[in-house]
């Protein structure tokens, strides 16, 4: 397929996305979104391939989310962060604000840093999937609970210790999925890769000066069982549509 008839796929893909926006069908238009980024994938396209219009149409574009959800708060859902926006093609940044009551800075929010339809969705599929694996491990507890006395005969954690080594298992089963995922595409990632890097960089540089790299967190200790049930989890989940209400609303852990 040549460049023309490539980018006519884009357009209508952006088209779409749009339209579906403007009349609310979140789901829609997030897919429309995911399907943008596979087709530049596909055909190796970099930024000197788009035309300056479809650049104006998809600039850089910066989302901010709170560093800790609702419920289930835990390491697992920044390493969920970092896995989806690293193969979105998006960077993300850690913003901290000083405590008054310690005197201390501390971690506030994330910021998610990439072209605006990437970072749609990023914004989608954390959503879609903090909800997901937080569902999947409160069905799959009673499970857990029944092997270790019925099978295993020693004491099951509690439900809250099960969850935070279930879902670390979910999001090393998640990364595992799309690191095969983006191996279908071989080597013509590699362009696409530097080519955003390059991009957002530059952005980066311009908007917010020198960036200081994040301290490496400790890795949590977990439970194997616990996290291998999370992996195949994980590894095996369908990421089609995302959460809604009864009412429509599109629902996140991080919504208060």
């Amino acid at each position: 397929m040549d460049t023309d008839k490539i980018l006519q796929k884009l357009r209508k893909l952006m088209n779409l996305k749009e339209s579906a926006a403007a009349v609310g069908n979140v789901g829609e238009a997030n897919a429309a979104a995911a399907g943008i980024t596979r087709l530049l994938l596909e055909y190796n396209l970099s930024e000197k391939d788009i035309p300056e219009q479809d650049k104006i149409d998809n600039p850089i574009a910066v989302e901010d989310i709170p560093y800790r959800t609702s419920v289930e708060n835990g390491v697992w859902y920044r390493e969920l962060v970092q896995t989806v926006c690293y193969f979105n093609f998006c960077k993300l940044l850690i913003c901290l604000k000083m405590n008054s009551k310690t005197g201390k800075r501390e971690r506030d929010k994330f910021k998610i840093v990439g072209r605006k339809n990437n970072v749609e969705t990023v914004l989608y599929l954390i959503s879609f999937l903090s909800n997901k694996f937080v569902v999947l491990g409160r069905k799959e507890y009673p499970a857990y609970h029944r092997k270790c006395i019925l099978e295993l005969g020693k004491s099951p954690l509690s439900q809250k210790a099960f969850l935070r080594s279930f879902l670390i298992g979910c999001i090393v089963g998640i990364r595992e999925k799309f690191e095969r995922d983006q191996k279908e595409f071989g080597e013509s990632i590699t362009a696409l890769i530097v080519s955003n890097n390059d991009m957002i960089d530059e952005f980066l540089k311009k908007e917010m000066g020198d960036i200081k790299n994040a301290r490496k967190s400790k890795k949590p200790d977990i439970d194997m069982i616990s996290g291998k049930q999370g992996f195949i989890a994980g590894y095996n989940v369908e990421i089609n549509k995302g959460i809604y209400s009864k009412d429509g609303e599109h629902k996140t852990l991080t919504d208060k």
